[in-house]
């Protein structure tokens, strides 16, 4: 397992990346910053039985992680509380039967004074009655290794709902102490039967003034709390974003504030958009309308609907706000959490090519025949390195400072530029080139297109709102695929080639570390820092084991 490491006496450990979103809460001895990975002992020297044990420990790890960042509306958090107010319950009545005699009033004092304490709101003071329950509960989830400090939204929510819990455990008790035969029931969320059927404490509650401000207000908010931090989103998915969002707020009200949203709001979204009319911007009739202004018009007249994959793209995208409002604790909990497009579970899964379809596509046109060095182009070469390297498209508008072809390990790197961006962070990586393309003739075209200029492909073009791959050679290929695969269960396109070269590296030996890294997957929290060229020996030798037995392409060899 890769986050397994051997110490100097022998014994096996684990580190674990600790996420950024939960990373304040681990901060190192005497408050000298923040770890950055969980380090523990896995107990043996026996590599396979500290690979089975890491298993159980991510585990582990994973549900503490969960824990933080969900806070009062974890599952742990909840189970924690129903215990706590049976133990405090049971408690009070021990203290009470074993008062001496004459004493039991004075009992009763003490429980009174603490419940006026907790029906409080001062956050001093809830810390004071209240804050060992909850410095308890992160104690026993997360094994003392993280805290939530004092007065940060999260630790408020907290409180609060450790407050209501022992509020209703000392009822209980003060009902006991007073002789009541009727016992009160609980009113905290926390200790219904069914809790799940119950808000969480902090639901709807504005935990800082940004809470309290409208739908439309809000926007500001997060795009400037986005787009300044380290990871802004793409002017595309951005624009999307805005759109779901002006889309919500008119339907549900400009003015509503942000805490007083209800997940019914935001399935009464995902209904009208089942009814909303697709390209409504492209549509003259239909573009300066607003939202329930165009709901209408698709009643009254025949448009186009929006498809699955558009509303559950709406949906994520509304989802990403209130998250954010979650994470910057503005609100306690994410009321878009679980609302989705359930249509979408039948809609297919992106297919892989098979060896056959490979071979029939490497054998039709513009591959029934060798290229000449001065013919070949972006049109012969971007579908062979979807296939052989796992680059998406767009990522293959590279520089020639960025391609490596006389390297030990020859390689290009997919970074940031200008003039296209990536997908997120993790796809800025190095890709080894495959043996195969070595041998079809790639480092000598890379050469040929250095003495030319400064691009790879310099036939692109950019255009206003287009990637630089999204070219009419692309387009051409595409049609070209579904013509040869007309029934396919998932349409043929060039994207493919991509999803054909991931599943090769799972059905391989390779790590799914090295793995992951060569798609331009995430592994998560700082694990994906790291210096790319230390790790270029071993991206070579997995890009090496990639292949695709029973596909021939000796014909293409010019």
């Amino acid at each position: 397992m890769s986050y397994v490491y051997r110490r100097a006496n022998g014994l096996f450990e684990i580190r674990y990346p600790i996420p950024a979103d939960v990373v304040s809460y681990f901060p190192k001895p005497k408050g000298k910053g923040v770890r950055s990975h969980i380090i523990k002992s896995l107990g043996t020297r026996d590599q396979k039985e500290a690979n089975k044990a890491a298993v159980e420990r991510v585990k582990e790890i994973e549900a503490v992680f969960s824990a933080l960042r969900d806070g009062v509306a974890s599952d742990e958090f909840k189970a924690f509380c129903r215990i706590a107010y049976e133990q405090e319950t049971a408690i009070i009545a021990d203290s009470f039967l074993n008062a001496e005699f004459g004493k039991e009033r004075r009992v009763g004092e003490r429980l009174a004074e603490t419940r006026s304490a907790l029906n409080g709101t001062d956050v001093e003071q809830l810390e004071a009655v209240a804050g060992w329950l909850v410095d308890h509960f992160l104690s026993a989830t997360t094994n003392n290794c993280a805290t939530v400090p004092k007065d940060t939204p999260a630790r408020n929510a907290m409180l609060m709902a450790a407050a209501s819990v022992l509020l209703d455990a000392y009822t209980q008790g003060l009902a006991t102490v007073r002789g009541i035969t009727k016992t009160p029931k609980p009113k905290s969320p926390y200790l219904l039967t069914e809790p799940a059927d119950a808000p969480a404490v902090g639901d709807n509650i504005p935990l800082t003034s940004e809470g309290h401000k409208s739908l439309e207000q809000y926007w500001e908010v997060y795009e400037t709390i986005k787009q300044a931090s380290s990871s802004p989103v793409q002017a595309k998915t951005l624009a999307r974003r805005q759109t779901a969002w002006k889309e919500f707020h008119q339907l549900t009200g400009s003015s509503l504030s942000l805490f007083k949203v209800q997940k019914s709001h935001i399935w009464a979204y995902r209904d009208a958009l089942t009814k909303a009319p697709a390209r409504s911007g492209s549509i003259i009739e239909l573009r300066d309308l607003s939202f329930p202004e165009k709901l209408k018009k698709a009643d009254e007249g025949n448009y186009a609907r929006l498809d699955r994959g558009t509303i559950a793209d709406r949906l994520r995208q509304i989802q990403a706000v209130f998250q954010l409002a979650v994470d910057r604790g503005h609100l306690a909990n994410n009321p878009a959490r679980g609302v989705t497009e359930s249509s979408l579970t039948s809609k297919p899964h992106r297919k892989a090519y098979t060896t056959e379809e490979l071979q029939m596509i490497f054998s039709s046109e513009p591959y029934d025949k060798a290229w000449q060095l001065e013919e070949q182009n972006d049109t012969f070469w971007v579908p062979l390195l979807g296939l052989f390297m796992g680059a998406r498209a767009s990522e293959l508008y590279l520089r020639m400072e960025d391609v490596f072809e006389d390297d030990e390990h020859p390689h290009i790197c997919v970074v940031d530029y200008k003039e296209r961006s990536l997908k997120n962070r993790a796809s800025e990586r190095i890709i080894p080139i495959h043996p195969q393309l070595v041998e079809l003739g790639f480092l000598d075209y890379c050469r040929r297109m250095r003495a030319k200029g400064d691009e790879l492909f310099p036939e692109w073009e950019f255009r206003k709102g287009q990637k630089p791959s999204e070219s009419a050679s692309r387009r051409r290929f595409n049609r070209h695929l579904k013509r040869l695969f007309p029934d396919r269960d998932f349409p043929a396109d060039t994207h493919t080639f991509r999803h054909t070269f991931e599943n090769a590296l799972s059905a391989s030996v390779i790590s799914e570390r090295i793995a992951r890294r060569l798609a331009g997957r995430s592994l998560g929290g700082s694990v994906d820092d790291y210096n790319r060229l230390l790790q270029l020996p071993d991206l070579a030798k997995a890009v090496a084991m990639i292949c695709f037995e029973g596909l021939s392409l000796d014909h293409l060899k010019a």
